[in-house]
């Protein structure tokens, strides 16, 4: 494992890869390089699974986000 300047961690290794899937991927991700594709690929991946951890969490509840119906009571002048 190598650390670059910017601090992050990088690992240099070998992959097989469906030079297919990567093409489109490409397209899909607007990028140039594999090396990017890669990248921006886990990126994707990682990003859609804290989506869908705080999707969880608001259907069980677990966090304190107000709802479009809770706003009237909320602007309500109070006395």
């Amino acid at each position: 494992m190598v650390r670059r300047e910017s601090g992050t961690k990088v690992q240099r290794t070998t992959l097989v890869l469906d030079v297919d899937e990567l093409k489109r991927a490409q397209v899909v991700l607007g990028t140039r390089t594999t090396r990017e594709t890669v990248n921006r690929a886990l990126q994707e991946v990682n990003r859609r699974a804290a989506l869908a951890r705080a999707a969880t969490l608001v259907r069980q509840g677990g966090l304190n986000i107000v709802k479009p119906e809770d706003l009237p009571e909320l602007r309500r002048e109070r006395v």
